[in-house]
């Protein structure tokens, strides 16, 4: 649509050209048509041409001049009147071409500046962009830092929390092991006194009467000897009962499996509590520090079971393979409330069975709500347990 609107203001231009030349001929050389050339100039600026402008006013002029000889002339004008007023119409047909030129050149130049400055705004732009995304980008990563700082302050706070409750936790087992310690050497210096001593003495009593011959009675000696021998085998037993609560030898004659058998059988017998022990012997030998660490926790747990628990039933497990040995001891008492508990600093036994687990590098973890029984699970790996207990 727009190539035909084109072409036929081509054609009127042409024509009115032809026209206009026609007219100058007939024309006197005094009325000069020239200036309406300049028309047909302002005509061709509406061309989508560039040189068309250009072309028409050569064009014009030429057709301008050449009716300066071909047109008619007044009598009485000189020639050369003819000659100037065609130089002057050709002003008409030039400044508005040199006008359309020099308007052209600063839009062109007004063209230019404003490429030049839509190409520096979206460089500009695009600087901008890049600069804004790594804004977001370094906004990004100080959040994330900043979340990474505050998560490490928090396990920063709650390790430290955690060594202060240690901290707190080993002070009161070490003022309640002395406690116990110091109880412990009463009892042990009243057993001594009280019974082992007292009854030795009457032993050395007996056997000076022996000695003097009060008895002259072979039956009656016999007897009495027989009676100081019976006294000296429980003293024996007191004595070795005393030796076994210090160190048990059943862990070095027979082993941590037969061992706890016997602390669960005699657990059972003295109490009256279902007891029920599940094992698997170890694949190869057990580190000392292991047994002795695994046997006190299992004659801590049933003592407490004894002393507190109320129970009716004991579950004892005890699996072993080549990595951890797993104890499992579990009852169907009373219970206690843990945060309590552990609000109060914990109780010696708990403390002493927290603390040897720690020295094991094992785990402790303990399951007790009041009115639900107590479960007691530890697992120690015996690479590192029989290295650094």
């Amino acid at each position: 649509m727009i190539y035909d609107t084109n072409r036929a203001l081509l054609f009127v231009i042409i024509g009115l050209g032809v026209g206009l030349f026609y007219l100058d001929l007939y024309l006197p050389s005094g009325i000069s048509t020239g200036v309406l050339y300049g028309g047909l100039v302002i005509l061709s600026f509406l061309l989508p041409y560039r040189k068309g402008p250009l072309i028409a006013a050569a064009v014009c002029s030429v057709l301008d001049l050449a009716g300066t000889d071909l047109g008619q002339s007044i009598e009485g004008v000189p020639h050369w009147m003819g000659v100037v007023n065609r130089l002057f119409s050709l002003t008409a047909i030039w400044l508005p071409l040199l006008f359309f030129l020099h308007r052209r050149k600063a839009e062109d130049e007004l063209r230019q500046a404003h490429d030049e400055l839509e190409a520096r705004v979206q460089a500009r732009t695009q600087q901008l962009a890049a600069l804004n995304q790594s804004l977001i980008i370094e906004i990004a990563d100080r959040m994330e830092t900043e979340q990474s700082l505050r998560a490490s302050e928090a396990a920063l706070q709650a390790r430290e929390r955690q060594l202060q409750q240690n901290r707190e936790e080993l002070r009161a087992l070490a003022g309640q092991l002395l406690t116990a310690q110091e109880e412990d050497r009463r009892r042990i210096s009243r057993d001594l006194h009280d019974h082992i001593n007292q009854r030795l003495a009457m032993l050395s009593m007996d056997l000076r009467q022996i000695e003097k011959g009060i008895f002259t009675d072979h039956d009656h000696l016999r007897d009495e000897i027989r009676r100081v021998s019976e006294c000296l085998i429980l003293i024996s037993d007191d004595v070795r009962q005393m030796a076994y609560r210090f160190h048990p030898s059943i862990l070095d004659d027979l082993g941590l499996i037969k061992a706890v058998r016997g602390l669960v059988d005699d657990f059972s017998t003295h109490t009256g509590i279902q007891s029920t022990y599940v094992h698997n012997d170890p694949v190869t030998a057990l580190p000392d520090e292991v047994t002795i660490c695994i046997y006190r926790i299992v004659q801590e747990s049933l003592s407490n079971v004894a002393r507190h628990a109320q129970a009716s039933q004991v579950e004892v497990e005890v699996m072993c393979d080549d990595e951890t040995i797993d104890l499992s001891i579990r009852d169907n008492g009373v219970g206690f409330d843990l945060k309590q508990s552990d609000k109060l600093g914990g109780h010696l036994g708990l403390l002493s069975m927290k603390e040897r687990v720690r020295l094991a590098q094992g785990t402790l973890e303990v399951e007790s709500t009041p009115g639900h029984g107590t479960h007691i699970r530890v697992a120690i790996p015996l690479t590192q347990g029989g290295e650094h207990v």
